[in-house]
């Protein structure tokens, strides 16, 4: 026993030395590639504003090269990656990583609740005008999908959803690592008043029904409260149309209004909004919306069936290039199949029933025709509807929507977006204003969202009370867990998330996705798909989830499986529901990953002895995490003292078994 203590001290050591002398990106700065001496050459990209995503890719990155393979890594921010990524240009697209585009993202989907991946991954939904960043064209997955998506029967189509789970599970477009437990952080407002029910909404309203600054009650509810939450990354886009980041969600979702709610996130049902009521013909292909008459836009306008109409042509017109046309025009087949019937009425007729038309279709915010209806398409992203910066002589100075938030500015100098509390704000069941203001709602008459980079930096933040809210992106469970039992449990609160952080993969890549350059593919092209499908396992064989898990996030998560259909494969708890409970994570074993990549027709290195490996690997990685946890800890040290620096500011909806278990 003191023998093998003794070795996994030395271990330790060796790979805190090892880190010491030369772990690439824990400061943030490019990796260079292992001298160009790799099986082949992949570059990892990471966000900058994701800091448990730094950590993770590091250990990732180890264990490729441990396999021979020239793995670099670089760290962005997310400008730059939608660039190259999301919404890439005809020439990028699809490009490797050389090439201004990407071979392997770490990245995370704030998922929808329904188990659709037909936005996700059909091959009609490629970027930039769909979320399928990965380019995944497979034949199989395009039926499955597209049955799932039409299928009115919950019990066939959840059926045909744990069909296209295994397909995924096999395949790996994209390598799930893991499925999140989520925690959000608030404290007092500067006025002295504290958010009386902070636990029970953020438990039952987080993402997608989020945000949810009109469901608090403060005590004492004061004149003038404000509000001010902290998110890690940038919001880009105030226009709900245009919108690519979950970051700009906590700024629009206040300002703007869908025809139908999700009412929590619990209970999952669905209510009208801007409609009163809708109603579908036997065959699912009609829907017939009704809407209320009471509403008004922010700038007092009336709103009515145009005002729909004109948004669903938008979304599905060429010309403004939304990231959800492939989406809505796939669904609803094109601008001619939405009809203004009366004022407040309207008819879609589908090519063909959509099992999700309310959940997925009718939230989509609505926009004001009286607003936006004469400026070109091309001019949206540089209108300030969208920038939120005024323009000289141009009336329009931000967004207008019905939410129960109206826009006022963007602060010049903390690039923080400011909204205020819409006092006409209409009613509707459950969470109109009156609803609202009888349950002792609604009391936030303010609400600025600021990104403040760093948790470090946020917590400090929070225990200034500069900020009221920090956003679960903070991942507080690995970054800082002594500050969550130092604030005491009633002040977060934690729970299983509608998201995923996964290694999303360029499926145009000659060697990750492709296959045609791998020694197999060159060998035999009948056999290019099938190197490739090698290699993407032998990737996920890479990952040590559970240490992941275990180690950095103190068991906060599941080994993700699948995107976007999620749950806990230890338990059998479905978050979405649907989950296939006979698929399990891919096992951290780099012996099969050595497999893989030789079926593949490569020859990877094995840079320890097999029997040490096999003996000590485990602690080796498990050293690794420790390692960088202590690295990171020094840096923190040396930047604690320095002032919080000006904030920068630069959503997707979503039979065999497998042959590698």
């Amino acid at each position: 026993m003191k023998q093998h203590t003794f070795s996994k001290v030395v271990i330790l050591l060796l790979t805190v030395w090892l880190l010491w002398l030369g772990v690439p990106g824990v400061t943030g700065h490019p990796t260079a590639h292992a001298q160009g001496q790799g099986i082949f050459k992949v570059t990892l990209m990471v966000p900058s504003h994701i800091e448990a995503l730094q950590t993770w890719s590091l250990v990732v990155q180890n264990n490729l090269q441990s396999l021979g393979i020239d793995a670099g890594r670089i760290i962005l921010d997310l400008p730059t990656i939608l660039a190259r990524v999301y919404s890439p240009g005809p020439s990028i697209l699809g490009q490797t990583h050389e090439k201004g585009g990407f071979d392997i993202l770490f990245t995370g989907w704030a998922l929808g609740i329904d188990p659709d991946p037909y936005a996700l991954f059909h091959s009609s939904q490629f970027v930039p005008k769909g979320f399928n960043y990965y380019l995944w064209n497979n034949t199989q997955n395009d039926e499955l999908t597209l049955q799932i998506s039409r299928e009115v029967n919950r019990t066939l189509r959840l059926g045909l959803v744990k069909q296209w789970q295994v397909l995924a599970y096999d395949e790996l477009p994209s390598i799930p690592l893991i499925y999140t437990r989520d925690t959000i952080q608030w404290g007092p407002l500067a006025t002295g008043s504290s958010i009386s029910n902070a636990k029970g909404i953020f438990s039952a309203y987080h993402f997608p029904a989020w945000p949810s600054i009109e469901l608090l009650s403060l005590s004492p509810d004061g004149i003038d409260d404000t509000i001010i939450f902290a998110q890690d990354g940038p919001f880009a886009t105030l226009n709900p149309l245009l919108g690519a980041s979950y970051f700009d969600v906590s700024v629009f979702g206040g300002i703007f209004s869908s025809l139908a709610h999700r009412n929590d996130t619990v209970f999952k049902n669905m209510i009208p909004a801007l409609s009163s009521g809708w109603q579908a013909s036997p065959d699912g292909k009609t829907w017939t919306v009704n809407l209320r008459q009471d509403v008004t836009w922010h700038d007092g306008v009336s709103f009515d069936a145009d005002d729909v109409k004109f948004t669903f042509d938008a979304l599905q017109d060429d010309a403004l290039a939304s990231p959800q046309e492939a989406f809505v025009k796939g669904i609803i087949g094109g601008k001619d199949n939405v009809t203004v019937v009366d004022p407040y009425k309207l008819r879609f007729d589908l090519p063909a029933p959509y099992a999700y038309f309310v959940e997925n279709i009718l939230t989509y915010s609505i926009l004001p025709r009286h607003v936006l209806g004469s400026v070109p398409y091309e001019d949206w992203r540089s209108h300030p509807f969208n920038t939120g910066i005024p323009v000289p002589g141009n009336p329009v100075k931000g967004p207008i929507g019905t939410g129960p938030y109206v826009f006022d500015r963007i602060d010049a100098t903390t690039k923080a977006a400011y909204l205020v509390k819409n006092q006409n704000y209409f009613d509707f069941p459950e969470k109109g204003r009156s609803a609202l203001q009888a349950k002792g709602m609604f009391q936030v008459e303010s609400y600025i969202v600021r990104q403040i980079e760093g948790s470090d930096a946020a917590i400090t933040a929070l225990k200034t009370v500069e900020v009221q809210i920090l956003d679960p992106t903070y991942i507080l469970t690995q970054n800082h867990p002594s500050f969550l039992g130092e604030i005491g449990q009633t002040r977060w609160v934690d729970y299983d998330a509608f998201s995923v952080y996964e290694i999303g993969v360029n499926n145009r890549h000659p060697v990750l996705g492709t296959g045609e350059d791998t020694p197999l593919g060159r060998e035999d092209p009948s056999k290019a798909a099938l190197a490739a499908r090698y290699i993407r396992q032998a990737i996920s064989h890479s990952v040590p989830r559970e240490l992941l898990i275990q180690e950095l996030l103190n068991g906060y998560g599941s080994a993700g499986i699948t995107v976007p259909v999620i749950g806990n494969h230890k338990t059998g708890f479905a978050v979405t529901e649907g989950f296939n409970t006979d698929l399990k994570p891919y096992t951290y074993n780099l012996t099969r990953a050595r497999e893989l990549l030789q079926r593949a027709g490569y020859s990877p290195t094995t840079p320890i002895a097999e029997s040490f490996w096999e003996a000590y690997g485990i602690y080796l990685t498990s050293s690794l995490i420790v390692a960088v946890i202590m690295l990171s800890a020094l840096y923190v040290l040396k930047t604690r003292g320095k002032p919080l620096s000006p904030v920068d500011r630069p959503d997707p909806r979503l039979e065999s078994q497998p042959a590698v278990p």
